[in-house]
């Protein structure tokens, strides 16, 4: 990553949280503070060598946004040697960002964050002054939902959690294949983290959008809607609030996450410089599994958000 580009990045993060906190612009000082992170981020990451260049062309970058569709392989093995992460996390950061107000406006902000509120209140941890706080706080989150520069924090704030994540699994696809006696650059991890996400997440926003306005308001979830709206696993079986459990895990076993699994364990393995496949399918069959657990734990924890 450039490292000036991440001193620039903390920069105007501090300055908008300043500027929050000054209640000049309020609201935004959590989105200054993320900013600042994501600067140091990108900072760190610009001492992290890259892996060394041969004489391989570089794939432009729009074909690989396409390629990585019907020749993964070969985008894979180019992003070895020329390892790229930023337009593919910007596109996905930005049809978030769509789907997300189309999501609003098709529910209405009120629907949504009076559900999200009520079901907040009806958590057995929460006691009496905790739920007349939240009631009384309902009127101005359902005021920050429809405000722009409220809306447009949050995709910057969305852009930049796309960046800590990919980072993250970058590490730990770097570190696993390290353990297990392969060879894989931090770069080319993360990159492969990227762009085996990147068609799935274009499927996902194309799909989802279309049931979006197909689909009667009164039938869309106004919380998991907001994740996937559609039926490419068995949850339908399940009824969300007598199962919120099993629900959750028929709905982490979907074609979509097969697709990435498929793409990611092609990814680890053509983009590494020493990465057999039994290496590649470990290490992606290990991070999903995780991020099922996670969700079952959220579901037992917090079952309500689901039905």
């Amino acid at each position: 990553m450039n490292r000036l580009a991440g001193i620039v990045v903390a920069v105007i993060g501090l300055l908008i949280a300043i500027l929050s906190v000054l209640k000049v612009v309020p609201g935004l000082t959590q989105t200054g503070v993320i900013l600042i992170l994501l600067g140091g981020l990108m900072i760190g990451l610009s001492f992290v060598n890259k892996p060394e260049s041969d004489e391989t062309p570089r794939m432009p970058t729009a074909e690989t946004l396409t390629k990585i569709f019907y020749a993964p392989a070969e985008v894979f093995q180019n992003l070895r040697r020329h390892p790229r992460w930023l337009v593919a996390v910007l596109i996905m950061s930005v049809f978030s960002a769509i789907f997300y107000n189309a999501f609003l406006y098709r529910l209405t902000p009120e629907r949504v964050t009076n559900f999200a509120i009520d079901k907040t209140m009806e958590m057995p941890m929460m006691n009496d002054e905790a739920r007349r706080q939240i009631e009384a706080s309902r009127a101005k989150a359902i005021e920050d939902s429809k405000n722009p520069v409220q809306r447009a924090a949050q995709s910057v704030s969305g852009f930049a959690g796309q960046v800590y994540l990919y980072a993250f699994l970058g590490a730990v696809f770097f570190l696993f294949a390290l353990a297990m006696g392969g060879k894989i650059n931090y770069w080319q991890a993360f990159s492969a983290a990227i762009y085996a996400s990147f068609p799935v997440a274009v499927i996902r926003f194309v799909l989802n959008s279309i049931i979006l306005f197909i689909k009667d308001p009164v039938e869309i979830h106004p919380i998991t809607g907001q994740g996937s709206l559609i039926q490419d696993n068995l949850n339908f079986l399940i009824t969300a609030s007598e199962h919120p459990v099993l629900y959750t895990l028929l709905s982490a076993f979907s074609l979509l996450a097969f697709y990435w699994i498929w793409m990611n364990a092609t990814g680890l393995k053509y983009a590494g410089e020493r990465v057999t496949p039994s290496i590649a399918w470990t290490a992606t069959l290990a991070i999903f599994l995780f991020g099922v657990t996670l969700s079952v734990v959220a579901a037992l924890l917090f079952p309500s958000f689901i039905s």
